[in-house]
């Protein structure tokens, strides 16, 4: 995909997350030849569009119209790629956690948690946060809830049943999460809860809008503070076999992925989903619908474009479609 292009697809998805600011943002990028052309001069993983626009806003850009940030760019060309270079995309989005529990709950326990791309390792904490789903569909209208009850983190999720239920009328009416007597994070840069200027760069990398977002990242980040989770800096493919060798053998271990595979190139996504398997471990994903030749998931008829973007996976086999931050889901048939 062309930069330009890239820009103009995170310009939509801004204005479906209600950040119009980034929205405008990135068709200004998308249509200017100078500013793609100073982008071009990061490394390639450092061009997210995503990661341009909070590096920006970091080193002071200011929350104006476009014409100010290209202004502002243009002026910090030097700064802004020394920045890049240094930084990571940190999307801590604990919103995911709302599909990722629902194939967590197919699970038998204990469970050894291992997630992949672990940022500040917020998602590690399932059975810490409370869920709250809307229903429907398959005759269905109604509201289900779990996790833990009395939790500061309340992560929605609205279900699309389909047009047949469950094969469990239960499900997902009832949802209960696997105990976890283990967790771990592998991530190439870790991000230490304890750390404000740390966490001040996760919320920078939170696009400007509506602050529900940065309220629950808060919130989760108090619940991570009380007990903060094992993090260790390595790659995916690379650091995965040592740190799942030091998972309880009594415990089934699991090993997480949420939006973090797209960036790998394409063979070390492959070489990921071999090693996941040569550990014998159980695989939950939520990813890009379209990136992993494992993967396959048909996105029903009558579904937003933007509402298949991803799909929920257990060790490979797609249970859901959904929107990229988990926030919407349509189960597939099983």
């Amino acid at each position: 995909m062309l930069l330009a292009d890239r820009f103009r697809s995170h310009a939509d998805a801004s204005a479906r997350e209600q950040s119009p600011l980034y929205a405008e943002w990135s068709l200004g990028i998308a249509g200017d030849p100078d500013v793609l052309a100073l982008i071009e001069r990061a490394p390639e993983a450092r061009r997210q569009p995503a990661l341009v626009l909070a590096v920006s806003r970091w080193l002071g850009a200011p929350l104006a119209p476009w014409p100010r940030l290209r202004e502002w760019m243009l002026a910090h060309p030097d700064a802004l790629l020394a920045e890049l270079a240094r930084r990571t995309t940190q999307v801590n989005d604990v919103r995911r956690l709302g599909p990722v529990s629902l194939a967590l709950a197919r699970l038998e326990g204990p469970v050894a948690l291992l997630e992949v791309g672990a940022s500040a390792g917020l998602c590690l904490f399932p059975d810490r946060y409370a869920f709250r789903a809307d229903l429907r569909g398959a005759g269905r209208d109604e509201q289900a809830r779990w996790g833990a009850a009395d939790s500061d983190v309340v992560v929605e999720l609205d279900v699309d049943l389909g047009d047949s239920p469950p094969p469990h009328d239960e499900w997902p009416r009832r949802v209960v999460l696997p105990e976890i007597v283990w967790r771990a994070g592998l991530d190439l840069d870790p991000v230490d809860v304890t750390d404000p200027a740390a966490l001040s760069w996760l919320e920078t990398s939170l696009p400007p809008g509506p602050s529900e977002r940065v309220d629950l990242l808060r919130r989760a980040v108090a619940i991570a503070r009380g007990a903060p989770p094992r993090l260790v800096r390595g790659d995916a493919v690379d650091g995965l076999a040592a740190l799942a060798a030091t998972a309880p053998s009594d415990a089934r271990l699991v090993v997480v992925s949420t939006g973090t595979l797209v960036y790998l190139p394409g063979r070390r996504r492959q070489a990921f989903v071999d090693a996941v398997r040569a550990l014998g471990a159980t695989w939950v994903s939520y990813e890009r619908r379209d990136l992993l030749h494992d993967v396959v998931a048909e996105v029903p008829e009558g579904v937003a474009p933007g509402d298949g973007f991803a799909a929920l996976a257990l060790d490979g086999r797609a249970l859901a479609v959904g929107d990229a931050h988990g926030t919407r889901v349509r189960l597939l048939p099983s």
